[in-house]
């Protein structure tokens, strides 16, 4: 069982910038902004205004601030969606880790899943990918400067560093459950699949995700709460919607600041609990659901730890 002790999420330099002024980063026509709005329930969407090496930095330091001064060396892990709009020189990581004063730590970056890499990350370490009481940071956040990274046709992409720290510490949250499924035919984006490709995954994303939730549900049978508490990723909404419809979970979900902060990479999941902790909700337990391009399905069972003061 993996322990999360502390959730960093930016404290400043995030701005929530409205559909139409995002021309230049986004691409968007007003034409474009109408239908986001419309179809999938965006009005703004977060951005940095530091680099890239400053959102992670930032976000890096609050979680080595919650380390516990006696917690061994353990693993730093960047999930990332892209290599082209992220850090990609040699050693920048090792520099990070080293300059936050992790220079005993291992690092490592995860990209292969995609926008799922964050809760793959968790799920790789609750099946043994940690040794017994190491600690993890995962850390997360891209930057969305040019229309080829930044716009998707289901959800538009937002600028919100995070890092996780596990296994150091009160934990917040114990993460008692993991599930992935893989559908490896959709292996390539959307526009470089064949229109066959194209074609069949617009006919069973919906089908198949709901499918997965179902699986993982059966999964979690003996560990789900009276009380769980359905967190989505913020993307692709009227799939969300269905999802909603299909388990009638309308009353049991959180979605976080969907409408203004657009969908943050790999960071969607630690941002919503976040959010979720500061909407003063009181839930035991939380079902994160997040979706990559592969296509990659995952999901996380996290219960409270009731034992802690809040």
């Amino acid at each position: 069982m993996s322990a999360l002790c502390s959730l960093a999420l930016p404290t400043h330099g995030i701005v929530h910038r409205p559909l139409d002024a995002l021309g230049e980063s986004h691409g968007l026509t007003p034409r474009s902004a109408l239908m986001y709005e419309r179809f999938f329930g965006l009005q703004a969407v977060a951005q940095s205004h530091e680099t890239l090496g400053d959102m992670l930095a930032g976000a890096l330091a609050q979680a080595v601030a919650a380390l516990p001064a006696e917690a061994p060396a353990g693993r730093l892990i960047y999930c990332r969606t892209q290599t082209h709009n992220t850090l990609s020189d040699r050693n920048w990581l090792r520099r990070l880790a080293d300059d936050h004063g992790l220079e005993d730590w291992e690092v490592s970056a995860l990209t292969l899943t995609s926008c799922a890499s964050a809760l793959v990350q968790m799920h790789v370490a609750r099946l043994g990918g940690l040794a017994e009481g190491q600690p993890m940071i995962i850390l997360t956040g891209e930057k969305a400067f040019h229309p080829s990274v930044s716009r998707l046709p289901v959800g538009l992409l937002a600028e919100i560093p995070a890092a996780a720290l596990f296994n150091a510490g009160p934990a917040r949250w114990h993460l008692v459950n993991s599930h992935l499924r893989h559908l490896s035919r959709f292996h390539q984006n959307p526009d470089r699949m064949s229109g066959a490709d194209r074609k069949a995954l617009q006919e069973c994303y919906a089908p198949e995700i709901i499918s997965f939730i179902e699986q993982s549900l059966a999964r979690y049978d003996a560990d789900l709460a009276a009380d769980m508490v359905f967190l989505p990723h913020n993307l692709n909404r009227p799939v969300t919607d269905a999802i909603l419809r299909h388990f009638d979970w309308q009353d049991r979900c959180f979605h976080g600041d969907l409408a203004q902060a657009g969908h943050a990479y790999c960071s969607d999941g630690f941002a919503n609990l976040a959010a979720f902790e500061a909407a003063g909700r009181k839930e035991s337990q939380v079902l994160m659901l997040a979706a990559g391009t592969g296509v990659t399905f995952a999901t996380c069972l996290f219960n409270r730890n009731l034992s802690e003061p809040e």
